[in-house]
């Protein structure tokens, strides 16, 4: 008994161990977690306070932070046999980070997270709940600073595991809602197969949102600003086998770019900047929907995964369609059916 006792006491210790060395040296990225605590009675262990950040460059923030991760036995699937584990994953944070330097750029390319999935989760996973989630698109280098989030985000993946059909795929399910700019609902729905990284379907719809509270974003990368607004997307998109189709459908209402005495006086922008604003707003103004003040367009998505195709001519074809023919909806369109 005692020396039960004593393993108990000493295993959190000896996990913690293995589990840092593990992470600490993943291609361009490392890890840490500050403990682990392991539940014997529940057939659990938590890791508390996971943190991923690049090994080079300057960073503010680290890619990867989970306050608290929950894996424990699925006691339905070990009543039929099988040994997998449920996913709890609270309040975990994700940083993408644009900028010049190419150090201090985070978009996750180049770690090894296969192989720290494998690590720290040697058993398989059937489901995954996300709890309060985030997650962000920052540059700290621009002018101004950009930092577009998506918080209170909330997610569910399940059948990660279920038998392949007689078509050979299996099909998992991930329902995800979220807020954009603590603004504007955003819904995501999609079903995949976990062992094909080719074959997918997702759909995607936001709710209205004040546009004004991107200018920290156009300002950086269009060189524009808003003056009042609302934008929505909604969007579908399917792999099978590689082959991409689908489409991003942008809707706004009550677009306003350029105001002359914001602009000239109190922000006093130059002569290119307010002619940039000009054309910018003229265009809205003539792709608007005079019986309902929206800009519309549907932007398809053709080709592969390795090299999709965008049309920017259809984009065009179709926003002058909503000008003078019909307003767009905020409704999916649908996507063709596999053969």
């Amino acid at each position: 008994m005692s020396a039960l006792i004593i393993v108990r006491l000493y295993l959190p210790y000896w996990a913690l161990h293995t589990v840092n060395q593990k992470l600490s040296d993943m291609g361009e990225y490392t890890g840490h977690i500050e403990s682990v605590d392991i539940d014997i009675y529940r057939g659990a262990y938590q890791l508390q306070k996971l943190s991923f950040s690049k090994v080079k460059g300057d960073h503010q923030v680290p890619f990867l932070r989970i306050d608290n991760i929950d894996i424990a036995l699925s006691w339905r699937a070990l009543f039929k046999g099988e040994i997998l584990a449920d996913l709890s994953l609270d309040s975990p944070q994700v940083n993408f980070v644009d900028s010049n330097q190419a150090a201090n750029a985070q978009s996750g390319k180049g770690g090894d997270w296969k192989g720290v999935v494998e690590g720290l989760i040697p058993i398989t996973i059937s489901k995954i709940t996300l709890n309060d989630g985030r997650i962000a698109f920052r540059n700290f280098d621009s002018t101004p600073p950009v930092n577009i989030q998506l918080t209170e985000l909330h997610a569910e993946v399940t059948n990660l595991t279920n038998i392949a059909g007689q078509d050979g795929k299996r099909v998992a399910d991930l329902k995800l809602n979220a807020k954009l700019l603590n603004s504007a609902s955003m819904n995501m729905g999609a079903q995949f197969d976990p062992f094909v990284s080719n074959d997918f379907r997702i759909s995607l719809k936001t709710d209205s949102v004040s546009l004004p509270l991107l200018n920290d974003f156009v300002q950086a990368y269009a060189n524009f600003d808003f003056r009042a607004g609302t934008g929505e997307v909604i969007s579908e998109l399917k792999a099978s086998g590689g082959k991409l189709n689908g489409y991003v459908k942008p809707l706004f209402k009550d677009v306003d770019i350029l105001d002359w005495e914001q602009d000239a006086v109190k922000d006093n922008d130059g002569l290119f900047q307010l002619s940039w604003e000009g054309l910018s707003g003229g265009l809205a103004r003539l792709f608007t929907n005079n019986s309902s003040d929206k800009v519309a367009t549907q932007i398809n998505i053709t080709g592969s995964l390795d090299n999709p195709e965008i049309s920017a001519f259809d984009a065009v074809i179709e926003a002058l369609k909503n000008a003078f023919i019909e307003a767009f909806d905020n409704k999916f369109e649908g996507l063709p059916v596999d053969e």
